[in-house]
C-alpha cells in the first residue's frame, strides 16, 4: 500500500511540475499577443517627402508612433536596422520592422515630461530637418 501512495504523490508531481511549466509559457504567449496588439494601436506620424517626421497634433501625446516604411525601398531587416542607426537623434529612436513594412518612433518622454506635442514636433522638426530621415 506504501509503495501505491508513492506512485500516486509521483504522479500528482508530475502533473504538478507540468502546470508550473504551462503557467511561464501562457505568460511568455500572452505577454507577446499583447506586445502586437499595442504595436498595432500606436498612432500614425507624418513623414514628409523631405524626410521631416511630425506628430498628428489632433490626438494626445502617445509615447510611440508608426510610419510606413514604403518610401525607404529597403530589401531586408538588416539594411533597416544600419540605415536608422547612422541617424543620431536626440530624444527619440527607430525601430524598423521591415516585414510589416512600418517603423515604430519610440519617443524618449522622460527626458521632457510636460511636454506638448507642438513641443515634440518643435523638436522633431528641428531635427529631422538638419538630418531628414529620407536621403
Amino acid at each position: 500500500m506504501k509503495n501505491q501512495n508513492n506512485s500516486s504523490a509521483a504522479i500528482g508531481l508530475k502533473t504538478g511540475s507540468r502546470k508550473l511549466l504551462l503557467m511561464p509559457l501562457l505568460f511568455v504567449a500572452g505577454l507577446l499577443f499583447s506586445q502586437e496588439a499595442i504595436s498595432q494601436q500606436k498612432p500614425a506620424a507624418t513623414l514628409t517627402n523631405t524626410g521631416v517626421l511630425q506628430l498628428p497634433s489632433n490626438l494626445p501625446l502617445a509615447p510611440a508612433y508608426v510610419i510606413s516604411l514604403s518610401s525607404f525601398g529597403f530589401t531586408s531587416e538588416a539594411q533597416a536596422v544600419q540605415y536608422f542607426s547612422s541617424k543620431s537623434y536626440d530624444s527619440f529612436f527607430i525601430r524598423p520592422n521591415v516585414a510589416q513594412n512600418k517603423a515604430v518612433i519610440q519617443l524618449s518622454i522622460e527626458k521632457h515630461p510636460g511636454w506638448t506635442v507642438s513641443n515634440w514636433n518643435n523638436l522633431l522638426n528641428s531635427q529631422t530637418t538638419t538630418t531628414p530621415l529620407l536621403n
